[in-house]
């Protein structure tokens, strides 16, 4: 057929269509081509330095993850959970890794201000004490009448009073010996005290850097009496969550990819922090990213359940012992703490085999 044979109405009919169609195909290609049209910008706050503990984020850096799902992201290092919760209670940061328990506290004494855990990592609580095996100390009870080494700052040392009622402890028999966070370890090797308190990956690497043989190592774990709490999670600011969920709910999809990965294949997010942090000992970090996902990422509950959801009733109950330990006035229900709405699909979630 010649362009002359063809009918003027057709002509126009299929330019209009062809219009439709480059219109409705316009904001597709903007989401998904290079010059995507809104990336958001994330701060994150880590909970510890750049080490094997947050590995999984750089992991899914370095893949593009986070850049395909529209996220700009800068992961900061901290001096640790308490400062991650205040930095993303503050709004100055929109995400964070903290403990859901110092969340709590600072939900209860912030209620305008009051974040929410969206994503757990942590089932089994790292909060303990660790001893020598030359001590004699086995078992809780025996920490009775003992000299303890602890940071006032502590979330360890400010839940020992609620530790030691559940565990028959009389409090006052304690002998106690304040000190700072760096110097735990090192009072605890040179035998000024018989234990000291803490999140056990990092006393147990502390101790093996000042010589102290892993087999000489022993951990009470505040769950050995009954104290069953949750650990470190993702949590959010409460303007980034009411104000773009979307985004929330991107970051979490990618964070919850990121540890899968990072939990079947430790040594490609060590390589990857590496990149981001050439001076690490990535032998070291590694062996601190398997500690993680053996004793803390991997429960009977995780392994169940996946990692990423709570189980309300377990929450309910370990809302209430946190809450006594804190002294705060009021003890909040699971949903002023945790969000499950931002959750991706199960098999996100699954734990490698």
């Amino acid at each position: 057929m010649s362009p002359s044979s063809i009918s003027p109405s057709l002509t126009r009919r299929s330019m209009l269509q062809a219009s439709l169609a480059i219109g409705l195909a316009a904001p597709t290609m903007l989401r998904s081509g290079p010059g995507r049209a809104a990336t958001t910008d994330i701060k994150f706050s880590l909970a510890a330095p750049f080490d094997g503990s947050n590995a999984a984020f750089f992991l899914a850096e370095s893949r593009g993850w986070y850049r395909e799902a529209g996220l700009n992201c800068q992961f900061d290092a901290s001096g640790g959970s308490g400062e991650a919760v205040s930095r993303v209670g503050s709004g100055v940061y929109d995400f964070g890794i903290g403990d859901i328990n110092a969340m709590t506290e600072f939900n209860v004494k912030n209620p305008a201000s009051a974040i929410r855990c969206v994503y757990m990592l942590y089932y089994r609580s790292p909060l303990g004490a660790a001893t020598l095996t030359k001590t004699g100390i086995a078992k809780a009870g025996d920490l009775a009448g003992r000299k303890i080494g602890a940071a006032a700052t502590d979330g360890a040392y400010r839940l020992f009073s609620t530790f030691s009622k559940a565990a028959g402890i009389e409090t006052g028999s304690i002998a106690w010996n304040m000190v700072g966070l760096q110097l735990r370890e090192a009072v605890l090797a040179r035998g000024d005290v018989e234990a000291i308190l803490g999140f056990d990956s990092t006393m147990y690497f502390g101790l093996t850097k000042a010589g102290i043989k892993p087999a000489d190592i022993r951990f009470i774990y505040y769950s050995d009496a009954g104290l069953d709490l949750y650990g470190n999670g993702i949590i959010v600011s409460q303007k980034m969550r009411t104000t773009n969920p979307d985004a929330v709910k991107r970051f979490v999809e990618v964070t919850g990819r990121a540890w899968q990965a990072a939990a079947a294949d430790p040594k490609a997010a060590i390589a990857a922090l590496k990149t981001h942090a050439p001076l690490i000992n990535a032998e070291l970090e590694e062996e601190k990213l398997r500690w993680l996902i053996r004793n803390q990422l991997t429960t009977s509950e995780s392994s169940a359940d996946g990692l990423g959801g709570i189980r309300a009733e377990r929450l309910k109950s370990s809302l209430t012992s946190v809450s006594a330990g804190y002294g705060l006035t009021t003890v909040p229900a699971p949903d002023d703490v945790f969000d499950a709405s931002f959750l991706p699909a199960a098999a996100i979630r699954k734990l490698p085999a």
